[in-house]
């Protein structure tokens, strides 16, 4: 059964991203946005900070709602979607500034925000259908497209999927649940099961990992279940239980059962990378830093980054 699972956490996450980071606090963050939208409405920096403020603010309302109480994050996801489509139309098309670019990955934050609402509120399976779909300009750029489908077909069968949440999170979710890829994936943003816990005892609660789902061992109780795959946009995958480690995996680590065969590193396709970098593109850094480590901790890597004529230098293999 394939699990849909998402996180708008970016909102702070994404602070490093283009753009620069939000206010502290949500509603301080739209308050500012909107005073300066007030001055000029083309303003699409504004309308990007606007959009960043109320993400802020929908994580805010999912770490202290009751389960019942969806309407303050529902408010906080119209709120963003709006802004946002907003920011990416004046800030340009895809690849053009920075700016847009971030806008357009913090919509897709924006609607895997929607999809973690529709599984608090049916369930695993019932919020599979009931999120979108999304609206048909909802895109990413090529490199986070190209990193989502690497990331997604390194994982184990049946496995699960958990994200770092800064790049790897949007571009995963986006492949998976937009674009349709690995319906047999569940994903996992680090950073929302452990910041809302209302999605977090429904997950665990669907997972049957009992008391354990409550603290830091529902990694390793999940992993006695079925598969488990770590991103490598962690500098470190998070400690298991007693007796079970990660195997490094081209792009992953992996624990669990019935891991399958490892996908050979000839695979994974990197054509997205070498052409954002070679025009400096905005994300092409931040999906950087995720190869060169895969290909420091699985050296095969390497072969396969210098066919897309990326050389060692970029990408760490040197060292």
């Amino acid at each position: 059964m394939a699990t849909f699972l998402s996180s708008v956490v970016l909102a702070a996450a994404l602070s490093q991203a283009p753009g620069g980071a939000p206010a502290a606090t949500g509603p301080d963050a739209i308050a500012a946005a909107q005073a300066r939208l007030a001055q000029d409405s083309g303003d699409g920096r504004a309308w990007l900070a606007l959009g960043r403020a109320y993400l802020t603010a929908f994580d805010e309302a999912q770490a202290r709602r009751a389960r019942s109480d969806s309407s303050a994050p529902r408010a906080a996801l119209d709120g963003a979607e709006q802004a946002l489509a907003r920011a990416a139309a004046l800030l340009g098309p895809a690849g053009a500034s920075a700016e847009g670019d971030s806008a357009r990955v913090l919509r897709v934050a924006g609607w895997s925000g929607r999809a973690r609402l529709a599984v608090d509120g049916g369930g695993v399976r019932a919020g599979t259908d009931a999120w979108g779909p999304p609206p048909p300009d909802l895109r990413l750029t090529p490199v986070l497209e190209e990193l989502g489908e690497n990331l997604l077909r390194a994982c184990p069968t049946g496995g699960v999927l958990v994200t770092a949440g800064d790049v790897d999170a949007p571009a995963a979710w986006y492949l998976r649940f937009v674009r349709g890829l690995r319906p047999d994936l569940g994903f996992v943003p680090l950073a929302a099961w452990r910041g809302d816990p209302v999605w977090r005892q429904r997950l665990a609660a669907e997972w049957k990992l009992g008391t354990r789902g409550a603290g830091d061992g529902w990694l390793g109780a999940l992993a006695q279940r079925r598969p488990v795959c770590v991103s490598m946009a962690f500098e470190r995958p998070p400690p298991l239980r007693a007796g079970m480690q990660w195997e490094p995996r081209p792009l992953v680590w992996v624990a669990g059962p019935e891991q399958g065969d490892r996908v050979p590193s000839g695979d994974f396709v990197f054509a997205a990378l070498k052409l954002a970098l070679d025009a400096h593109e905005a994300w092409a850094q931040a999906a950087l830093a995720v190869y060169g480590r895969a290909a420091r901790l699985t050296p095969t890597l390497c072969e396969t980054l210098a066919t897309y004529g990326l050389s060692g230098d970029q990408v760490g293999c040197d060292e």
